[in-house]
């Protein structure tokens, strides 16, 4: 993909052009290589994907270099109390961050400190915390669990419990992203036929630059239910189906049908969410997939799959706060056995899913 920048600032551009779109920042930024610049802010992007400070910094010889520093985005940094005025063109600051690793001046900002000492923190918050009272699942007047919104109120569904997938009971440490702390634990994470660890231990090396989500693509299968931006579950009972739709991506939809049809598999055309077939078991929605392409990370952290792919989601409702996502996962192209993780999501009340395209240069309504 081509850079987003800079139409409007011709003179930065020229001097410090970003080699980046929607990327996956470890793959672009080395955090072993620490650094702190201090300059005059000259232009503040408050966009998606990501969020960037372009700072004019006067070396010790009184040249002045143009650094671009990239931050997570709106909606993340939204959390950590960030707003679109919270940087100003003019202002002094120090940000500390790491370096680009193709030797640009691009720094990935981890804090920004202003002249008055206030501070803004620019490491990734992905996952709000809401602290709710205890009450039961809400229930359609039928007696059925109700999986989205109660009428007249807001909410949806994030702050997942496991933002990354390995096999119930691996254990296995990794980053937020799925990124393995040791990449000599690969074949713990699933039953990986040995091309599959291979290629799993190759997008690991390359710090997951190759991720399709990255470029903007759908996060589908599992990976719906882990991106940071939630998701929203639209139940239409008169009609026999259920949507999930996805706050992250480009606003992705899926389709579950209830209405008791079977695949037809020579005529389901692969793709990212594949054809969903669900029925009620008791309070639990049993969902079996089939029919992905290869086009798609299935999770975080790039496990491999195969048109084989064939999953069995459970989705069910403990309480008003919790959504519990089990699958297992029978791939027979890329895996020895069928596998099984699960986690849980968080309500987050009185709140719509921001809004999050993974456009280029994608900006608040109001700009």
């Amino acid at each position: 993909m081509k850079s987003r920048f800079f139409g409007g600032l011709i003179l930065i551009a020229a001097a410090c052009a970003p080699a980046f779109a929607h990327h996956s920042l470890a793959a672009a930024y080395d955090d072993k290589k620490p650094v702190t610049l201090k300059g005059v802010i000259a232009k503040f992007d408050w966009t998606n994907p990501h969020v960037y400070v372009f700072l004019d910094v006067t070396d010790a010889s009184g040249n002045v270099a143009n650094w671009a520093v990239e931050f997570p985005s709106r909606i993340e940094l939204k959390r950590d109390g960030w707003t679109q005025d919270s940087v100003n063109i003019g202002d002094v600051v120090t940000v500390e961050g790491s370096l680009a690793r193709d030797g640009s001046k691009q720094a990935n900002g981890k804090v920004v400190t202003f002249a008055s000492g206030k501070k803004l923190n620019g490491l990734p918050a992905p996952f709000l915390k809401i602290v709710a009272l205890p009450k039961p699942a809400p229930r359609w007047p039928d007696g059925h669990v109700r999986l989205g919104v109660v009428p007249g109120e807001m909410g949806y569904w994030a702050s997942t419990a496991a933002s990354t997938m390995e096999e119930t009971g691996a254990n296995v440490r990794m980053s937020y992203e799925g990124i393995l702390a040791n990449v000599a634990d690969a074949g713990k994470v699933a039953p990986f036929q040995p091309w599959a660890k291979a290629l799993y231990e190759y997008r690991q090396k390359r710090l997951l630059a190759d991720d399709p989500m990255a470029a903007c693509l759908p996060p589908g299968g599992p990976r719906q239910f882990q991106v940071p931006y939630g998701i929203q579950i639209v139940e239409q009972p008169e009609k026999k189906r259920v949507f999930v739709m996805s706050g992250g991506g480009n606003r992705n939809w899926r389709l579950i049908n209830l209405d008791a049809r079977a695949h037809q598999p020579d005529d389901i055309l692969p793709t990212y969410y594949g054809d969903s077939v669900g029925k009620w078991d008791g309070d639990t929605l049993v969902i079996d997939t089939l029919g992905f392409n290869e086009r798609f990370w299935f999770t975080n952290g790039g496990l491999p799959h195969t048109e084989n792919l064939h999953l069995t989601e459970r989705i069910s409702r403990p309480d008003f706060n919790t959504l519990k996502y089990e699958v297992r996962v029978d791939d027979p192209g890329a895996y020895t056995r069928p596998w099984t993780s699960s986690w849980t999501l968080q309500w987050i009340p009185n709140q719509e899913i921001q809004e999050y395209f993974c456009d280029e240069y994608n900006r608040d309504l109001q700009h």
